[in-house]
């Protein structure tokens, strides 16, 4: 199997809209497979990972150049930005590629697969959390509102999702709205598409949102203004456990390959200050 084998049997799990970010994005198409790293952000550090462990396929959920379209869409979304920061972001994309092609790797891009398939990032969260589709109260696009078992206060569902997203590296997680109001039903969702107003909009009692989709001064303004709960996380950490599950489902069907989940949950380390 090649490159472009791969990524076409990925593309082939869920029809998704045109035109589609998922693609190579670096390297040679007629690459051989010879191992698969599934991550969910293709850092630089993570692809010299894959490399020390002779994994040339990386399969990364997210960009690998600093815009959604990757190299598509560079030009266009640094050109705003001062000469400075343009050239050095430039530097950096351009050595980044480089060294990509000089190691022998291929970057395939599964996003708007994984965001839309059954089974992908959303509901592969909701699974993590403990819910399954026979707790679904409403299911679209990028949301689910599941009902808990018993209507709990607000800051305990939140302290039960901390100790879920804490496995996954993230050491704590934003809390807005009112603590002791009771909830029933909690909306999740992941990424960039995940609205926590819509998921008022849906009927939910709480809503958990993502860091890179929140406004600090809107959203959680109006939470706190309004008593209704939202519970924020990192992106990284609420697409995680469907990076794993994308992983799990080519190991699956690709018993050949060499398949490695490369984890990385939350996409911040955790500074605090020395005790001394």
């Amino acid at each position: 199997m090649n490159a472009t084998e791969l990524c076409a049997w990925l593309r082939a799990l869920h029809p998704v809209p045109e035109p589609s970010v998922d693609r190579i994005v670096a390297g040679h198409p007629n690459t051989t497979v010879r191992g698969v790293a599934v991550l969910w952000m293709p850092t630089w550090p993570a692809l010299r990972n894959a490399a020390a462990q002779e994994l040339n396929i990386v399969v990364a959920h997210e960009p690998t150049f600093y815009t959604h379209h990757d190299l598509d869409g560079f030009d266009a979304a640094m050109a705003p930005l001062d000469p400075r920061a343009r050239d050095a972001i430039t530097a950096t994309r351009d050595a980044k590629l480089r060294w990509i092609e000089e190691n022998g790797l291929v970057i395939i891009r599964c996003h708007d697969v994984l965001d839309s398939m059954p089974g992908g990032v959303v509901d592969s969260l909701a699974t993590a959390l403990g819910f399954s589709a026979a707790d679904y109260v409403t299911s679209v696009p990028h949301h689910r509102v599941v009902r808990l078992e018993t209507p709990a206060p607000a800051g305990e569902v939140a302290c039960r999702l901390a100790a879920s997203f804490h496995q996954i590296g993230q050491p704590g997680v934003a809390f807005y709205g009112d603590a002791g109001r009771s909830v029933r039903t909690l909306a999740l969702g992941t990424g960039y598409g995940n609205d926590p107003w819509k998921h008022f909009a849906l009927g939910a009692d709480m809503a958990l949102a993502i860091d890179d989709r929140i406004k600090t001064w809107s959203e959680p303004v109006w939470a706190e203004d309004s008593g209704y709960p939202m519970v924020v996380i990192n992106h990284g950490t609420s697409e995680e456990w469907g990076v794993r599950r994308l992983a799990e489902i080519i190991a699956v069907n690709h018993p050949t390959l060499n398949v490695r989940l490369l984890p990385q949950g939350c996409g911040y380390r955790w500074i605090t200050p020395d005790p001394k």
